[in-house]
């Protein structure tokens, strides 16, 4: 992702819920004519990488995005546990990792990391195939009573998939400070998202306002290829 998330450390502990995620995503661009071979030197790294039970890899492709986005896929590393996506993320070393890496120097024509965590979520435990994120330029002092009022907006709109809130630890550009990310269970789900009844749209309209002081910056979706 060229212009993705960030984060400022800040923690706010009466307004997470569960299932909150430390995340680790590498931005890859890909020419299509070289997209099944980069797949195949993916899952063929990291379906034999020795992986504790509390991590998860997803590689995706990234089919929509605005034009100021190269990145043409991700490889998203993920945990409840900081200790153990660090754990893992320092465990890619050694002789097939460098040839792994060699490897994927000869397709990938750029890519870049980031690194952050989710601030409060609805605590979905759903798996959904198609994510989507919305990306921000927050200040410091808007941050909390953004925090609190999307609280407030997942307590009266029930999302389907997973939703969360946060922010990005390493890796920013560009200003982006916070991001809304999303899970659905098909592309038609993604396309009818928002509000389906008065209280919804009441909801979102509470929520809106605190959007008004924000600079939105874009947003991009991914699509499940595989998991690990």
């Amino acid at each position: 992702m060229k212009k993705v998330f960030t984060v400022f450390s800040f923690l706010i502990s009466s307004l997470v819920f569960s299932q909150n995620f430390y995340w680790y995503d590498v931005m890859l661009e890909v020419d299509s004519k070289d997209v099944s071979t980069v797949a195949g030197l993916v899952d063929g790294f990291y379906s034999s990488h020795p992986k504790p039970s509390n991590v998860k890899v997803e590689f995706s492709s990234i089919p929509l995005k605005g034009t100021s986005e190269k990145a043409t896929h991700m490889i998203g590393i993920t945990s409840e546990s900081s200790q153990s996506l660090a754990d893992y993320r320092n465990s890619l070393k050694g002789g097939d990792w460098d040839l792994y890496i060699s490897k994927m120097s000869n397709y990938v024509k750029s890519s870049r990391a980031a690194a952050g965590r989710d601030l409060i979520t609805n605590g979905s435990e759903t798996s959904y195939p198609i994510g989507q994120a919305w990306v921000f330029k927050v200040k410091n002092l808007q941050l909390n009573t953004m925090v609190q009022a999307f609280g407030k907006l997942i307590k009266s709109y029930k999302f389907d998939g997973f939703v969360g809130m946060g922010q990005i630890a390493h890796g920013t550009d560009n200003g982006e400070t916070l991001y809304i990310y999303g899970t659905y269970s098909d592309l038609n789900s993604a396309f009818n998202f928002g509000p389906q009844s008065e209280n919804d749209t009441a909801a979102f309209a509470e929520f809106s306002k605190t959007l008004d002081t924000v600079e939105f910056s874009k947003s991009f979706t991914r699509v499940l290829i595989k998991g690990y």
